[in-house]
Formats: structure tokens, sequence, C-alpha cells
């Protein structure tokens, strides 16, 4: 009675013995047992015989597993890696193409004698604005078309001082209209209207941030070989919307129009615009004014 009592405890023990989870004693008593009873003997020896074809399956299970997972993450990591090579080939084409355009256009914009002439087109207006710059003199003449009136305005500027970020003119004002002549002579103003790097950056780590949302695209424009650049927002650029770039000058040759914010919360509209650049074709007698006499002298 107590073998068969013993034999039903052992044999209970058994699966916690073959995975190694009893105490050294119980294990002591376990074999000292397994010694003299065949019965619980032979049960020992099947279960062992179970318990490793479960645990070599298992084993199988589990080292199929980590291949597949293994492969999987072969598979992801070259993924990612042809992203990222992908990205950074993107990224810096961008930035080379940026980087000639702007040393072309830091090149260009320190020319003194050009002729610049812009077309904005808006919802309801017209104008078209004509720079001509001869060392430290401009002549800017502004004609503004909307459906109530033609304003065309003339200004013979001289510059006499610079300070940073604008320069200082001594400025004679011609303005006509379908009804009127006026002038207003000698008048000192800062005048802002230089040929610009509009893909200017300070560094290059400002120029790759700006460079990673941009869109490049080789085209033409008006005849001239251009790349039609969007989402480059630096600090400077002022049309990130879409502007055409020369490829030569590094110059602005064209912008979109579109819907903006101002700071205020008050909604306005950057208009369409083309510019047409000359170089070396401004003289003396671009800087004639006209005769005072036809007009009415303003204070």
């Amino acid at each position: 009675m107590k073998e068969n009592r013993d034999c039903r405890v052992i044999q209970d023990l058994l699966p916690n013995y073959i995975e190694k989870l009893t105490s050294e004693e119980t294990n002591k008593y376990i074999e000292e047992h397994l010694k003299k009873c065949d019965e619980c003997k032979n049960i020992f020896e099947n279960m062992k015989k179970e318990f490793d074809l479960n645990n070599l399956t298992r084993d199988k299970t589990e080292v199929k597993y980590i291949k597949k997972f293994s492969k999987k993450m072969k598979f992801l990591k070259a993924i990612i890696i042809i992203i990222l090579l992908l990205f950074l080939l993107s990224t810096g084409r961008k930035i080379s193409i940026i980087s000639k355009l702007s040393n072309n256009a830091e090149e260009t914009i320190t020319s003194t004698n050009y002729h610049r002439i812009s077309y904005s087109y808006d919802k309801d207006n017209y104008t078209k604005t004509e720079v001509f710059n001869l060392e430290d003199r401009k002549k800017i003449i502004t004609t503004k078309i909307t459906d109530e009136e033609r304003i065309t305005r003339t200004m013979f500027a001289k510059k006499i001082s610079e300070k940073e970020g604008y320069s200082e003119y001594l400025t004679n004002i011609y303005t006509e209209t379908e009804d009127s002549k006026t002038a207003e002579l000698n008048k000192n103003m800062s005048i802002s209207v230089e040929l610009q790097n509009t893909l200017y950056v300070e560094n290059m780590w400002q120029l790759f941030w700006a460079s990673i949302p941009a869109k490049i695209t080789t085209t033409t424009f008006d005849g001239n070989e251009c790349y039609y650049i969007s989402n480059f927002e630096s600090p400077y650029s002022y049309c990130s919307e879409g502007m055409y770039i020369n490829k030569e000058t590094g110059l602005i040759i064209s912008t979109i129009a579109y819907e903006l914010e101002d700071s205020d919360g008050t909604q306005g509209r950057w208009p369409a615009a083309e510019y047409v650049y000359e170089f070396n074709t401004v003289s003396e007698t671009d800087f004639i004014e006209p005769n005072i006499d036809e007009y009415e002298l303003k204070n």
C-alpha cells in the first residue's frame, strides 16, 4: 500500500524532476525510488523521451521563427538603408543645385550696371517696374494699371548714405495720371530695389534643412534654361510657393501667385511676377530728367 502511494507521489513529481525544478533532497528521494521500482522507471523513461521530443520540436520551431524573423529584419534594414541612400542622394542633389545657383546669384548681384524689368499680375491690377542702375544712381519707373486708373511714377535717385539693410537716396519723383502731372524734388528716401539672391542662406546647416522639403525640376521659362523650385523655406526666401531661377545668373525670373496671411491675421495675396534683366546697357542718357515746367511741384 505504501509502495503504491510512493509511486503515485513519484509519478506526480517526475515532470518537475525532468525539468530540473525539484530540490536536491527531492531528487535523492526520486532517484532512490527509481532504482527499486521498474514501473516508475519505465514511466520516467517514456516521460523523458516525450519531454526530449517536445523540446526538440520546440527548438526547431524557435530556430525556424528566429531565422524567419532574422530574414525580415535584414530585409527591413535593407529597405531602410535604400531609403536613407535615396534621401541622401536626393538632398545632396538639391543642395548642390541650390548652392551653385546661389553662388551664381552672388556674382551677378555685384553688377553696378543693370536694367531690370518686373511685371506683376494680380486679380485686379497690373504693375510694371523698371529699375535702371548705374553705380550709385537709380531710375525707377513704376506703371500701375487698374480698372479705375493708370499711374506712372518715375524716380531719379542718387545715393547719399548707406546703412545696414538699406541705402538713403536724394530723390526727384515725377508722377503722371490721366488728369495730372506732379513732381516732388529733393526728397530723402530709403530705397531697396537691389538685385537679390533669393536662395541665400547663412550656413550649410540652414541650407540642409531648407533643401529637405524643396522640390526642384529642370525646365525652361520664356526661352531661358532654369530650375523650378518650390518649398524652399530659408529665412530669406520670399516666394517658397514656387519660383523659376535662371541657371546661368541664379536670379529669379518668375514667381507664382498665392494667398498668404499677414502677421496681424489679415488675408493677402502674393501676385504672380516675371523678371527680365539686362547688364551693362545703362548709360547717362537714361538719367535725363523730364522738363520740370510741365509738372506741378508738390511740397
